[in-house]
């Protein structure tokens, strides 16, 4: 008998290489798929283990100064784990008080990871209070403003701070001034100065006022006269000299001084000035009330030295020029240096009287 399924074969090997193929295929892509999940797998797992190691340590002490701009936030770093950093927050607002958060981004290979620190600004530096001078003197009667001795109070970051004449509720940036004060009272008192700045920070400063009792002589119908006879001529041309003293007004005073470039003290101030006009005195007032020629008091003219004394022996302790006109110039004292007054004032208000008058 004759076979009639002759083209059934070859259909049949097709449909098996079809299978092949295709079970060869999805066992290919399997093994791909598995392989992408194991390598997906160890990859995470890789990175996990690079992440959880990634760590670092910061110091105990974090704390920068309010206003402070000269810093390096990586200072505040202990130690790294592992890793380095990639990149992390370089400032930090020391204008505010508080707690500031720094971000610091490290990494190692492909992981990276972000860690937080805190760091403290704090103001710890009080307001800053200065004094013109350490102690102020006057006489009983003054007029006396407190204030007008404190030379500046202010706070290193935020500046001046400005007065206010009571305590307030709220204790920032202002200060006071008080005292006990009595400027027709003699005695020594104390100026309390408290600041405040804008944080709180607070300080105090004090300065001490000296009042003395304040001499008032009695104008007498017979003024003192200083004793003298003299009525003569005087050797120098007594016109320059009075021009030269005048010529020296506002030179500052020192100590033993004679010179206008340094100072003067007041029988510095008579030597230097006679010295112009080729007339040498000592350096003295007890030397110069020995000079030239005693004078009484109505014959003084300009150009003689009025030598004071404020004790009852008439020891001479303060030289002056007579310019005429009521009128001598000297070398007062350190706050005023060299002036002109008034020669009563000076015998009413002062301590002092004339003691003697020469011409030289």
């Amino acid at each position: 008998m004759k076979d009639d399924r002759s083209g059934s074969t070859p259909t049949n090997k097709k449909r098996k290489l079809y299978r092949t193929i295709n079970i060869v295929g999805n066992a290919f892509f399997l093994l791909i798929g598995i392989s992408t999940i194991g390598i997906n797998f160890y990859d995470n797992y890789r990175k996990n283990t690079i992440y959880k190691s990634l760590d670092m340590s910061f110091l105990s002490a974090r704390v920068l100064e309010y206003g402070s701009s000269n810093y390096d936030v990586r200072e505040f770093i202990d130690n790294i784990d592992t890793g380095v950093i990639k990149s992390y927050d370089k400032t930090v607002d020391t204008s505010t008080i508080g707690t500031q958060h720094v971000t610091f981004e490290i990494g190692k290979n492909d992981v990276s990871k972000e860690i937080a620190m805190d760091i403290e600004v704090v103001d710890t530096k009080k307001p800053i209070i200065e004094f013109n001078q350490e102690s102020v003197t006057f006489y009983t009667g003054t007029k006396y403003d407190i204030k007008k001795n404190v030379k500046s109070v202010r706070d290193e970051v935020d500046g001046d701070i400005d007065y206010s004449s009571e305590d307030k509720k709220e204790k920032k940036d202002y200060y006071t001034v008080t005292s006990d004060l009595n400027t027709n009272k003699a005695g020594t008192y104390t100026v309390t100065v408290k600041a405040y700045d804008k944080n709180g920070n607070e300080s105090s400063g004090t300065y001490k006022i000296v009042v003395k009792q304040k001499v008032v002589r009695q104008q007498t119908t017979q003024p003192y006269t200083a004793q003298g006879s003299y009525n003569g001529p005087a050797s120098i041309d007594t016109s320059s000299v009075v021009a030269t003293a005048r010529s020296l007004v506002g030179v500052r005073y020192v100590y033993a001084g004679e010179n206008p470039s340094t100072g003067f003290d007041c029988s510095g101030f008579v030597k230097y000035v006679f010295g112009v006009h080729g007339k040498y005195l000592a350096h003295g007032t007890l030397a110069q009330s020995r000079s030239g020629q005693a004078v009484s008091r109505e014959n003084m003219q300009p150009g003689d030295i009025i030598l004071w004394s404020t004790v009852s022996s008439n020891y001479p302790t303060h030289a002056a020029i007579y310019v005429g006109g009521d009128q001598m110039i000297h070398a007062a004292n350190s706050k005023t240096g060299v002036i002109v007054s008034s020669v009563s004032q000076w015998e009413k208000y002062s301590t002092g009287h004339i003691a003697y008058i020469r011409r030289v």
